[in-house]
């Protein structure tokens, strides 16, 4: 027997003690796993990507609108000035900011605190009620 038909049939140190047919589709578990941990990978990747392709052409969009209503409005607005207003958007947009303190707001924190309150005011009846009884 020859070098190259004794390796073809005898299988290598990954496959040793289990014959899978990739063609078959006789996969273990373990390894259909690995392979849909894979495409999973991928699919992810891909979204990023094309997340990043939108943004940038959402970006280009954006600074072609932005130059159009410049120029309609005659605004003496510079193509730097437009950039750096765009990606000053784009940097803020996520960014956090706390509340405008006001009614709704307070009333919101009310809303979040209330079972605290509640507790509060039931311990405070049942001290009153238990010193004055």
């Amino acid at each position: 027997m020859s070098r190259t038909s004794q390796a073809q049939a005898e299988p290598g140190p990954s496959h040793r003690g289990r014959d899978v047919s990739l063609l078959g589709g006789d996969l273990t578990i373990a390894e259909t796993l690995r392979v849909m941990d894979v495409a999973r990978q991928m699919r992810d990747q891909r979204e990023t990507a094309e997340e990043m392709f939108q943004q940038d052409d959402l970006r280009l969009k954006l600074r072609e609108k932005l130059l159009r209503t410049a120029r309609v409005s005659a605004d003496t607005v510079t193509e730097a000035e437009i950039e750096a207003a765009i990606s000053l958007y784009f940097e803020n947009l996520h960014a956090y900011q706390d509340p405008a303190p006001g009614l709704k707001s307070g009333l919101a924190y009310l809303w979040i605190w209330r079972g605290r309150l509640l507790a509060a005011a039931t311990a405070l009846v049942a001290a009153g009620w238990w010193f004055f009884a």
